[in-house]
């Protein structure tokens, strides 16, 4: 294991449909997105053709999945989305079924180049190793790693907050597990179809189509003291982005970021609140960015959702629909694309009339498969 680093990050190599589309302000189909095609009609014998995949503009952010988890929803994506720089394409969370998604938007494993966990939490890394058991399967030879970003370990677990003094721990050895030896331990689950697919099919070793980067954070902050006043801080940057991070505070979970991506060439930004409550460290990252995608809870009301939910856990873990128009203000977004959104079912105009009670800009309810030009 290569468990060296420089600069803020330490590098722990670990053994480790259809679609809608706005672009412009308009929603497209994926028809429109697609390049015309023509064939004779196929026989009563022949197989279906594949549709054929979506034309994306050069630059775009795609909200793969919008849904809120762990649980799943009929018919959606889990929480995920993709940013498109010309031919590099860049993945933000993981949710149940993006890679699917991720497949179904024309993207493809050979142009991943880099992918950021905003947290460890089910609903937002459930697929993350399916990208590489699945689309590893394609990688040829000479593919550059993906470089994977996300938490480290968190140093301890929180106290039971349901009134079990002595709860069940998993693996007690290493509890509280980072990105790294988790993708070490998911590697060594599926050694045997990797090894046996190497030998049958002469597929890339999987350990040697990424690279785990665990995201130094800031000093002052700890799994107990999660998300302290803090300055946004460099991740990476390459030929076509910048990326910073800041904490931000969801519940017991530690440590849960916040992404901006500024792109170089068009000067656009896009930032990522990931999974948290009001957020003053997001704000200050999010400042005079052009999207701002924004968890958000309709209500923070825990009758709303019929006491379902421990005591406070929302208002400690998320943002309501008319906090988000708050943050959205303050940070002087331009555009904001609700995700991660709960209930799934109320019509769009309840949100925008919720998010608009402090917020003139635009407002967009994401769904899964939209198409932002950037």
């Amino acid at each position: 294991m290569d468990f060296h680093g420089k600069g803020g990050i330490s590098r722990r190599s670990a053994i480790a449909g259809s679609m809608s589309a706005v672009i412009g302000g308009a929603l497209l189909t994926a028809a429109a997105c697609s390049s015309d095609s023509s064939s004779d009609s196929p026989s009563e014998s022949s197989a279906p053709s594949p549709e054929p995949a979506p034309t994306l503009p050069d630059n775009a952010l795609i909200t793969l999945g919008v849904a809120a988890g762990p649980p799943p929803i009929r018919g959606r994506i889990g929480i995920s989305s993709a940013l498109k720089i010309g031919d590099d394409v860049y993945q933000i969370d993981c949710g149940l079924g993006s890679f699917n998604a991720f497949t179904n938007a024309g993207l493809t494993f050979e142009n991943l180049k880099s992918m950021f966990i905003t947290h460890l939490h089910t609903d937002h890394m459930v697929d993350y190793f399916s990208f590489f058991l699945s689309g590893g399967y394609t990688a040829k030879p000479g593919k550059a790693a993906v470089q994977v970003y996300g938490p480290g370990p968190a140093g301890g677990l929180p106290p039971s907050q349901i009134g079990n003094a002595n709860p069940p721990i998993v693996d007690p050895a290493e509890p509280a597990r980072g990105l790294a030896t988790t993708t070490a331990a998911l590697v060594q689950a599926y050694a045997y179809t990797s090894n046996l697919f190497i030998r049958d099919m002469g597929i890339v070793d999987i350990q040697d189509t990424l690279k785990v980067n665990e995201i130094v954070v800031p000093p002052g902050s700890d799994y107990q003291n999660r998300a302290p006043k803090t300055d946004p801080f460099s991740v990476m940057s390459d030929d076509n982005i910048d990326v910073t991070a800041t904490l931000v505070s969801h519940y017991d979970t530690y440590p849960a970021f916040a992404f901006r991506f500024d792109l170089k060439k068009s000067g656009k930004s896009v930032t990522f609140s990931g999974d948290t409550t009001k957020s003053d460290n997001l704000i200050l990252l999010a400042k005079d960015t052009d999207i701002l995608v924004h968890e958000a809870q309709f209500s923070l009301d825990d009758a709303y959702y019929g006491n379902r939910f421990p005591p406070n856990y929302l208002k400690n873990s998320h943002t309501s629909a008319e906090q988000v128009g708050e943050v959205a203000a303050a940070a002087n977004a331009k555009h904001v694309i609700l995700s991660h959104y709960q209930p799934s079912d109320l019509p769009d105009s309840e949100w925008l009339g919720k998010v608009g009670m402090h917020y003139s800009g635009k407002v967009t309810v994401g769904k899964d498969g939209g198409v932002f030009e950037l």
